[in-house]
């Protein structure tokens, strides 16, 4: 700070040094005009060279913090064997922040918070043979979680347009009427918009509500036309803690296509298995080993055996920006299903 004053002050120096040596001379040339023109160029180069001086002096760089703001996280943990956990403890968690061990302020099992589901069915072109299977599977699935007062459920359809049929209900009965008109729409049946749709409804749907969220995709997992990136996408949901479940369905899903059957020109397992793997999800693909409805069984028994940890992240966290999550589990070969990033608001 001392050096900063110390430079400034010569620097002033300088400049009124300049000043004095222009007024004498404007004097001289103008003594027979009178001093009025010379105060009045006298000020204005004043003016002028104590605001380039302003304009010159550094400023110290600004780090935003974050402020004390609680952070979710969901995980699932399971077994070698793939059984769920459920009677850990806050204890026998441990999380970290860009590996920082932090201190788990609140602790809560799946069923003492409410449930939130979104879900995303793609009535796209390459789709539409499937989806009289994926409705009823979806009807029953979704009866089976919305068993209590404060669980909600949403159905959105997405093709070259992202719609929603129905927004956050308790009510099964007014899902089971939207999902029996689901159907593709021809007039928009060029494109499919799967990231904009992750994206839309995270941001208007599921940042809105309170509890255990998550998305269930039922898509071959190609997107056409989308503004948003695959990693735009799966930010949002890591930033409102929103677990993508993605279910791989596609005309040919287990089976080897037909010679001269027309396939998907990319193959959108990786793009679900991402969406999926950063978020705290999983992926699955529909087989004839592993059929719809046991897939959505699977969804169910995770959703049902969630735990909720939460942490105030520390004061030296900078906003603005992803960091890094790990959370484990002190269970012997224990796996943990949790998103791997948070945003820290500014």
């Amino acid at each position: 700070m001392a050096a900063a004053l110390s430079w400034t002050g010569a620097l002033l120096g300088s400049h009124l040094l300049f000043l004095l040596v222009v007024v004498l001379g404007c004097y001289r040339r103008e003594r027979g005009r009178g001093v009025m023109r010379v105060a009045v160029t006298t000020t204005a180069l004043l003016m002028t060279s104590i605001a380039c001086l302003a304009q010159t002096v550094p400023e110290a760089p600004t780090t935003l913090r974050v402020s004390a703001k609680v952070v979710a996280v969901s995980a699932v943990v399971k077994a070698k064997d793939g059984a769920a956990l459920t009677s850990l403890t806050k204890d026998d968690f441990t999380l970290k922040q860009d590996g920082k061990e932090q201190p788990i302020r609140y602790f809560s099992r799946g069923d003492d918070l409410p449930l939130n589901i979104v879900l995303m069915v793609d009535v796209s072109r390459s789709q539409r043979t499937l989806i009289g299977d994926e409705a009823i599977a979806s009807d029953v699935f979704l009866r089976t979680m919305m068993r209590r007062p404060q669980d909600q459920a949403a159905f959105v359809q997405f093709d070259a347009e992202v719609t929603e049929l129905q927004g956050m209900t308790s009510d099964p009965n007014r899902m089971h009427l939207i999902i029996s008109a689901l159907g593709m729409r021809k007039e928009t049946a060029g494109a499919t918009l799967l990231h904009d749709g992750v994206f839309a409804v995270t941001d208007r749907l599921l940042s809105k509500v309170h509890g255990r969220k998550a998305v269930i995709l039922l898509t071959d997992g190609v997107d056409v036309g989308s503004r948003h990136s695959l990693k735009e996408a799966i930010e949002e949901a890591r930033r409102e803690n929103v677990q993508v479940y993605s279910i791989f369905y596609s005309a040919w899903s287990g089976f080897s296509a037909p010679t001269g059957a027309p396939l998907p020109s990319t193959d959108g397992r990786e793009t679900l298995k991402r969406f999926s793997e950063r978020t705290g999800g999983r992926a699955f693909e529909v087989s004839p080993s592993l059929g719809l409805q046991a897939i959505f069984t699977r969804i169910a028994e995770d959703l049902s055996t969630q735990y909720e940890l939460d942490y105030t992240p520390p004061s030296d966290t900078v906003a603005g920006r992803m960091h890094k999550l790990e959370v484990r589990a002190k269970h012997k070969g224990a796996i943990v299903q949790a998103r791997d990033a948070f945003y820290a608001e500014p």
